[in-house]
């Protein structure tokens, strides 16, 4: 799990970054049991917390009683204007026996093979509503490109909510193997007017089908319930596009889709409760 010697290590706190909050050290989040950085868009596109023709702000993700917050809301930024704001978040490692103090980041965390689970819910409204204003994405990604390989940022996304501003689009939502272009790479699916979904990949080996699942409730893997209420199984034919593990990780994220949208208000998606689980 654990690839530290291989993995290219970023600082989490470049020059100019700044905390999601005053308690905050290294740009992370504590949130069941791991460490969430929230600096990841900072310095991508070498113009501070603009990437992606859009602002982000790790102050837009908080974590409480209720659990881990991503909201897209207006905010200024140092030396900027006050505009609407999408977050990131990424996984950095387990908190246990694993500390962070300011200046010396704990030790990172690399998940590959196993089981995947991201329970959230929306305090307003539904995930619908959510698909017509913005993308809520969960999903592995490698930042150092591996051209070695189909699916060069081993990314596999177990989610990306949003009808990217096709509201006549029944769907609202879809499982995705990358490149997306192939056909068939890109499943949508329907989330009904849910505000509570369990979403649950299981990722087995290189070359191998993934299984994608969605449960509407909150659950853990312990409690799933025997049937999903949505599941995709990759073809064969696709393999092709199911990587190997390596630099990968999780991502969170809730950002404007398209970047020049206005949403109707702000939007918040709460992370309930995350799980990873390595196949034996």
């Amino acid at each position: 799990m654990y690839k530290s010697d291989s993995c290219i290590l970023r600082n989490p706190m470049p020059s100019g970054a700044i905390e999601p909050n005053e308690n905050s050290v290294n740009g992370m989040l504590e949130f069941d049991g791991y460490y969430w950085w929230t600096n990841y868009p900072f310095g991508i596109s070498y113009s501070g917390y603009w990437f992606n023709n859009q602002q982000w702000d790790p102050r837009c993700a908080t974590v409480d009683s209720d659990g881990l917050h991503l909201k897209m809301k207006e905010t200024q930024l140092p030396n900027g204007p006050k505009q609407w704001s999408s977050v990131e978040l990424v996984l950095w490692g387990k908190v246990a026996n694993n500390p962070n103090t300011t200046g010396n980041p704990p030790q990172r965390m690399y998940p590959g093979y196993g089981k995947y689970l991201v329970a959230a819910e929306t305090p307003v409204g539904n995930f619908n509503d959510i698909a017509n204003n913005c993308c809520f994405g969960v999903f592995t990604y490698q930042f150092e490109k591996d051209s070695s390989i189909t699916n060069s940022h081993r990314e596999l996304d177990m989610l990306e909510c949003s009808r990217w501003n096709n509201l006549s689009n029944p769907t609202n939502a879809q499982f995705t193997l990358q490149p997306w272009e192939p056909a068939g790479n890109v499943h949508r699916i329907t989330l009904r007017d849910k505000g509570k979904i369990t979403i649950v990949m299981d990722w087995k080996n290189e070359n191998t089908p993934v299984i994608y699942s969605i449960y509407y409730g909150i659950y853990d893997l312990n409690s799933l319930p025997g049937k999903p209420d949505i599941s995709w199984t990759t073809a064969a034919s696709q393999n092709q596009y199911i990587p190997n593990e390596g630099c990968q990780t999780v991502h969170l994220n809730l950002w404007r889709q398209p970047q020049n949208y206005t949403p109707s208000e702000e939007q918040e998606v709460v992370i309930k409760k995350f799980q990873y689980k390595r196949n034996n």
